[in-house]
């Protein structure tokens, strides 16, 4: 039997030692520790001292460890794995991507842990830092997901309760993780105080048509929040889930492995009455991205949900923007359930599809408790106001914007699709020409879509110099540029350029998957852009037709068409980015310019003011375009891009880049344009000092950017322009429901696209002119910004028929409105 603690190492020793295991460092703390804590390996630290979790990411453990008030002394602190291992740092891995050990050597050590912590006569709880750790104990893998979950354990012939959370060095190297980790180890706290009961789900699968029926009404009648979930097989709705409790729901699953459950008289029955619960103004329905589930519905079934009442991955976003909001991650953060979100597969590996039914039970149940927190959350928080009157009111506008989608012109989109094969085949043929002419190996053949061949090419055969070892188009654009590179390595260069360009615009654009409709659909995220919260992104929707909408280029335009009797419509806030630094920097001379510009239209122009003032030449010597009638960049274009830029701390080097100036004009420009503007540099110290006292930001609709990371340069570029761009997306995305929800919104009118500081509509022709009067009014509407007025210009165009009479996005021209 086993007395002490030194008595413990020695045995482990001696145990490690038929088994050729090298203890670098031993466990250390009291024999009769309640707590255990248990991480990966040691580090250089660890074996210097011969204590486990020194150094700074035992600084962060032991800090967050005396907020539950326990001691390194009050613990038994140890490591799956003691001796020190290799690391191969993954700056973005929970799991630190340490070299793997020989499953049989870490099978040895994982046998030796067991042993080891069953030795421990008073253990109750143990800490598992790591994935290492986590399989270890618990035979899961998959410490991400896994986080912040409480799970029973068996310790020799005990039961006891693991906390799980991530090894601390990895907030040390992703600080916006520490919240997550420090909130893991609460959670131990709060077990160690009040003890722990796993919460239980009862869930009602396989009803029968009456008991569905009568479901739907107990949902209506009781007037209570309701959670809806579906779950999709083969792109059609598998089931529907619905609950108003955290612990009971009923999964109206529509069949079973092999068959529909209901006839298609009761499956049309149990629709419409699902249909008058939503349109019950009363009904209130709770959802994790409540997006997905409206737009699916309402394409696939003709089932509408007018507005999801809350939608707790939308909460999230609003409360903690650069956090994970999937429900893996609200599960740890918000209730007591372990994680669970494995089991949505399970039947498709020969287990019963009832657990796939059980599995969306528990997601409404856990979706409804994750609700109820975030609710209270945003309201200690005085964010529920902006969440329910700017978040929740925008959301059933882009599920319209989704079902509704943009038409397209499949025959010009397929003609130009199998010009653009013809010319990538080419091209690829006329770059292996050129590599072998730059290497003088015939039979060299690299891929012109593979970076590893690419990086070959370039850095092995030809030598050339970039920075670092990347393919991408800036550093080409790098190694093109150097003095060093011959003539038929630049026309290497020059080939793959060309040849990226086409089959970026083949891949991504012209052979897009369209819907049977010939309708091209996107799913809008208000999630989705993580530097600037409040801009939408876009993606692909659920069934792989779509794509990103946002980033169409110009040649793409004429595809999407508009419906016959119907116009295109659009309106872009003009330099709104711009104007808005202007005024949060108290830039008195851009205000005054702006100002100018935006009451004289078409007879000012800012980006040439600015000339003017960074060079001292008259305003009207400044070209007005930005290229001469050589293809040359002008001094108005270099201006443009440094308000653009350089508002945001680009350094010279980037401006060069983005500009395509020699550095020794980029550097001229940079310097110039801080020295007449010293506001900005002044702008930048009081933001910094904001948010090193506060840790957070509020942009002009009272979004909120909660700053979790170290403050350095890097942060600093997304601090900065976290006001202006997140306060336009907001802006642009505020026009969208405002003018659809206006008494005087034409019937026939709907908005089709968001393209960052710009939206596309269309409408009956008679009607185009009020929609847009109606969405340039709320466009132009002011924003207080330091405490004054803020009015953006809209530019507004409406489209004319081509040769074609087809109203094409390509066919906007400008119009100037009443």
């Amino acid at each position: 039997m086993i007395n002490t603690a030194s008595e413990l190492h020695r045995e482990y020793r001696l145990r490690a030692e038929p088994l050729e295991l090298q203890v670098d460092v031993s466990g250390a703390g009291p024999l009769n520790a309640t707590v255990a804590v248990v991480g990966e390996a040691p580090g250089d630290r660890e074996k210097a001292s011969g204590m486990p979790f020194m150094g700074g990411a035992g600084q962060l453990l032991w800090d967050a460890m005396r907020k539950i008030n326990l001691k390194r002394s009050d613990v038994y602190s140890t490591n799956v794995v003691k001796r020190q291992l290799q690391v191969h740092s993954d700056r973005n891995a929970p799991d630190e991507g340490k070299t793997v050990v020989h499953r049989n050597e870490l099978s040895n050590w994982q046998n030796l842990l067991k042993w080891e912590l069953a030795q421990l006569p008073n253990l109750k709880f143990v800490l598992i830092l790591g994935g290492m750790a986590l399989e270890a104990l618990t035979d899961e893998s998959g410490i991400t997901d896994w986080r912040g979950s409480i799970i029973p354990i068996k310790i020799g012939d005990r039961e006891v309760l693991a906390v799980i959370s991530f090894n601390p060095a990895y907030p040390i190297r992703e600080p916006r993780s520490e919240i997550v980790f420090r909130f893991d180890i609460g959670r131990l706290g709060k077990i160690m105080e009040r003890g722990y009961t796993m919460p239980t789900i009862t869930p009602i699968i396989n009803p029968t048509y009456e008991d569905a029926y009568r479901w739907i009404d107990k949902m209506q009648d009781e007037k209570l929040p309701v959670s809806l979930d579906i779950e999709v097989i083969s792109d059609e709705t598998a089931c529907i889930g619905l609950g108003n409790s955290r612990d009971t729901a009923m999964c109206i699953n529509l069949r079973d492995r092999n068959r529909n459950r209901f006839s298609i008289a009761q499956e049309r029955s149990l629709y419409q009455r699902m249909q008058r619960f939503l349109d019950d103004p009363a009904t209130k329905i709770v959802a994790q991205n409540g997006s997905f589930d409206s737009y699916f519905l309402w394409c696939r079934d003709r089932l509408q949900i007018k507005r999801v009442w809350f939608d707790t991955l939308l909460a999230h976003h609003a409360l903690y923007p650069s956090l994970p909001h999937n429900l893996g991650f609200l599960t740890a953060q918000y209730t007591d359930h372990p994680f669970y979100k494995d089991e949505k597969n399970r039947w498709r590996e020969g287990g019963n599809i009832d657990e796939f039914w059980e599995y969306n039970v528990k997601d409404c149940c856990i979706t409804l408790t994750v609700q109820e927190r975030l609710m209270k959350e945003l309201q200690e928080q005085k964010l529920d106001k902006f969440f329910f009157e700017h978040v929740m009111r925008l959301q059933p506008h882009l599920v319209r914007m989704t079902v509704g989608g943009m038409k397209i012109d499949k025959e010009l989109k397929d003609r130009i699709a199998e010009e653009l094969r013809e010319e990538v085949a080419r091209l690829i043929v006329e770059f292996h020409a050129a590599v072998e002419h730059a290497t003088g190996e015939p039979d060299y053949r690299p891929s012109p879509r593979s970076p590893a061949q690419l990086r070959e090419l370039f850095f092995s055969k030809l030598k050339l110099v970039g920075r670092g070892i990347s393919v991408d188009a800036t550093n080409r654009k790098r190694m093109l540029d150097h003095h060093k590179t011959n003539d038929s390595a630049k026309g290497v260069i020059r080939v793959l350029d060309k040849f990226k360009k086409e089959d970026k615009f083949l891949g991504t654009y012209a052979e897009m998957k369209v819907d049977e409709d010939e309708r091209i659909r996107c799913d809008w995220k208000q999630y989705g852009t993580v530097n600037a919260p409040g801009r939408l992104s876009s993606s692909s929707v659920m069934w792989g037709s779509g794509t990103n909408l946002q980033n169409q280029p110009q040649r793409a335009y004429a595809m999407f068409v508009a419906d016959p009797d119907y116009e295109l419509f659009y309106f872009d806030l003009s330099q709104a980015e711009a104007r808005y630094v202007g005024w949060e920097a108290k830039i008195d001379k851009w205000k005054e310019q702006f100002e100018r510009a935006r009451l004289n239209p078409g007879t000012y122009d800012c980006h040439r003011a600015l000339a003017s003032d960074m060079w001292g030449i008259p305003y009207d010597d400044v070209p007005s375009k930005d290229r001469d009638a050589d293809g040359n960049v002008t001094r108005r274009f270099t201006a443009k891009r440094c308000r653009h830029g350089l508002n945001y701390r680009m350094g010279a080097d980037r401006l060069a880049e983005t500009t395509g100036l020699p550095l020794n004009e980029a550097h001229s420009a940079y310097n110039i344009y801080h020295r007449i503007t010293p506001e900005l540099r002044k702008w930048w110290s009081e933001l910094e000092l904001e948010v090193k006292r506060t840790k957070t930001l509020f942009n002009a609709f009272g979004r909120r950017l909660l700053v979790l990371e170290r403050i350095d340069e890097h942060s600093l570029e997304s601090i900065v322009a976290f006001k202006p761009q997140s306060s336009i997306g907001d802006k642009v995305t505020s026009v969208i429901y405002r003018a659809e929800d206006d008494d005087n919104w034409p019937r026939h009118a709907r908005i089709l696209l968001n393209i960052h500081d710009a939206l596309v509509g269309i409408a009956r022709k008679d009607v185009t002119k009020t929609a847009l009067r109606i969405c340039k009014q709320y466009a132009e509407a002011p924003i207080m910004v330091q405490g004054e007025p803020l009015i953006i210009p809209a530019d507004c165009k409406i489209s004319v028929p081509g040769d074609d009479g087809v109203h094409r996005w390509s066919t906007l021209k400008e119009v100037h409105l009443d």
